[in-house]
């Protein structure tokens, strides 16, 4: 059984009942994926060990690995200025 965690900065990652919001995101992709391609179950079972794996390698990392990988893959923008991630130098 697994205890609920409670956050103890304000930084850290929300919660949708005991689940990690990163830990929902990647379960929603499975699940959107398998909508699509009309292989739900096989897509919901693989998610589930997916986000087993994920969750794992997830306590190794620094809090908010997912969207630190956006960032750095350039799939999400931090600001205005920085509008691209993938830009390891910015010469004004």
């Amino acid at each position: 059984m697994q205890a609920v965690r409670m956050p103890n900065h304000i930084d850290d990652t929300q919660q949708i009942l005991f689940w990690d919001v990163e830990e929902v995101a990647v379960a929603a992709m499975f699940f959107i994926i398998g909508y699509v391609m009309r292989e739900l179950t096989i897509c919901v079972v693989l998610s589930v060990g997916v986000v087993y794996l994920f969750s794992g390698w997830k306590n190794n990392q620094l809090n908010g690995v997912l969207p630190h990988m956006s960032y750095q893959f350039g799939w999400w923008r931090l600001n205005d200025v920085f509008r691209n991630g993938n830009i390891k130098e910015w010469i004004s």
